[in-house]
């Protein structure tokens, strides 16, 4: 079981593992109470964490901040309003392009709603590092109650791709332990393109039924452009499946692996993806034959296919796991487990094809209820892993690549 004392001094703060690991917190420019926070690392290595806020005077705004050296900058607010959907899994967030571009997103209640959803996405573009916004895109659902969100992006050719998840027909709800309510409409995948000055180039589907409230994920390689989610397919069978786009047309989604996960209803608990020049690495939580797991598993270029995975948790599970490859082609994991008291922790290990994982390490105790912590994020920029949780407010770690064996 991992000890955890925290021995807070400007925001740092030191963890005692079996490798004398050394685990910064570091103090983020979110105010309490922030929420639907996101990681991205640009090309250049930049870090940036995105987040929204309570305004006092009502409404929503969301901002993000660099990681410059050991610090966060200051925050700059992308947008603002009082009809936003936010809650504690379907994230808002801004990446970074090439030069000084971003994009970003929000929700935003439709004015013909009816119920708690009924919302849709609004992408805006940054040309001069966030100075100044234009929205370029809107997306809605289907239906009064419908929705889109559960975004994903990944820079593709001189623009980016970004993936998102579309309610489809206002008559097609089946009954079901939905995580957005007692009946869980049909979600279609699909994916946006966009040129370099943000204009849309195309809107097309690439899967016409998905799990309905699972984050999705994105990441290019040398193979094209993977893109990862949750499917629901018949029977209600809702493992981890994966496109790909190449010479500009997604191929037909197949299995990563198939775990036989029978559920009727969306589990909220959807992959990540992330990639380096020996290819793509994807994790993911599976509670398939009533066991939880979280499993991570290497693509094969040879074969064209993702390996068998390999079982990342100590056995008890939460999942919401997280990827970062690494310079030498292992993969960084993260989630959240249980621990031997009852606590719940947010864990990293290192992972490889050829060594299975290493030595976990504890990155922080973080609460219990899943809208408490919302869905945890870890990337990799500068020879360190950044991560991002969310206790009473945004919060951000950060450890040395290198301490992970």
């Amino acid at each position: 079981m991992s000890r955890l004392l925290f021995f807070i001094a400007f925001g740092i703060s030191v963890l005692p593992t079996a490798a004398s690991a050394e685990v910064r917190l570091l103090d983020t420019p979110a105010a309490e109470m922030s929420s639907s926070y996101a990681l991205n690392a640009g090309p250049d290595g930049t870090i940036v964490l995105s987040w929204v806020e309570r305004l006092g005077e009502g409404g929503h705004a969301l901002r993000f901040a660099e990681l410059q050296g050991e610090k966060w900058g200051p925050a700059t607010t992308i947008a603002r309003g009082k009809n936003w959907f936010v809650n504690w899994i379907d994230h808002l967030a801004v990446v970074q392009l090439p030069g000084d571009r971003l994009a970003a997103h929000w929700l935003v209640h439709d004015e013909d709603r009816e119920g708690d959803y009924g919302y849709g996405i609004r992408l805006a573009f940054s040309e001069d590092r966030g100075e100044t916004w234009r929205e370029v895109f809107q997306a809605s659902g289907d239906g009064v109650d419908g929705y889109a969100g559960f975004v994903a992006y990944a820079p593709a050719a001189d623009g980016f791709e970004m993936a998102y998840l579309a309610t489809v027909g206002d008559d097609n709800a089946e009954p079901a332990s939905a995580g957005h309510g007692e009946a869980e409409p049909r979600m279609a995948l699909r994916s946006a393109r966009f040129d370099a000055a943000g204009a849309l180039v195309g809107d097309r589907e690439v899967d016409a039924d998905v799990c309905s409230c699972c984050t999705t994920a994105m990441a290019p390689s040398s193979d094209g452009l993977f893109l990862a989610f949750r499917d629901r397919r018949e029977g209600e069978f809702r493992d981890i499946s994966f496109a790909r786009l190449r010479d500009e047309r997604w191929s037909s989604p197949k299995l990563v692996h198939r775990d036989g996960w029978h559920i009727r209803g969306c589990p909220t608990n959807g992959p990540a993806l992330a990639s380096s020049a020996s290819g793509p690495a994807v994790a993911w939580f599976t509670a398939a034959g009533g066991e939880s797991k979280v499993l991570a598993a290497f693509w094969n270029t040879t074969e064209q296919r993702f390996d068998d995975p390999i079982r990342i948790d100590h056995g008890s599970p939460r999942g919401w796991a997280g990827v970062a490859t690494l310079e030498d082609g292992s993969a960084a994991v993260s989630w959240v487990e249980r621990s031997e008291t009852g606590h719940f922790e947010l864990r990293v290990r290192r992972v490889s094809q050829d060594e299975g994982a290493g030595t976990p390490l504890t990155v922080a105790p973080v609460p219990a209820g899943r809208s408490a912590v919302g869905v945890p994020k870890l990337v990799r920029g500068e020879g360190r892993l950044v991560f991002a949780w969310r206790d009473g407010g945004v919060r951000t770690a950060a450890i040395p690549a290198s301490i992970l064996d």
